[in-house]
């Protein structure tokens, strides 16, 4: 997909269960492959990202109509956001019109969604990238997401 106002989003997955400190452990558990993402979720080992905690940050993502299409196939629009606080990942093309990330976001929180709010401001079109996905991994609370849950 080469058009000047894309933004591909990469569909993200968390693990689902309870996990240990030995976050090392957890990188040879990462599923790979789809089929691999497909049996972690049948055995609700994963899920979508923040499915339980925050669904509306990742729930504009089609991920059923990401499911059924094929590899190497068109990328999956993203005609309409279902709330204000969607927050994925994206590939942005590296021209000039690409809007950048602010770098006066540090710490924790609103950072994505500062940035896809520009993105959509500037005219860019979403889609879901066919077969490719991330999983987010487990690692410890940061001060920063503390304080910010604290308020």
């Amino acid at each position: 997909l080469r058009r000047k106002y894309a933004a591909l989003v990469i569909p993200a997955f968390q693990f689902d269960r309870p996990i240990d400190t030995d976050y090392a452990a957890w990188f040879s558990r990462v599923p790979r492959t789809l089929s691999q993402m497909r049996d972690c979720i049948a055995a609700e080992q994963c899920a979508t990202f923040y499915a339980h905690s925050s669904p509306e940050t990742h729930s504009s993502t089609p991920y059923e109509r990401w499911w059924s299409s094929a590899p190497g196939s068109e990328p999956v629009p993203i005609p309409c956001f279902k709330n204000q606080r969607y927050e994925p990942y994206v590939v942005l093309p590296n021209l000039p019109s690409t809007p950048v990330y602010s770098e006066a976001f540090n710490g924790y929180g609103k950072n994505k969604i500062e940035l896809v709010t520009h993105l959509r401001f500037a005219g860019f079109k979403f889609y879901a990238l066919p077969a490719a996905f991330v999983v987010h991994m487990p690692h410890p609370k940061s001060e920063q997401k503390r304080a910010w849950e604290a308020g």
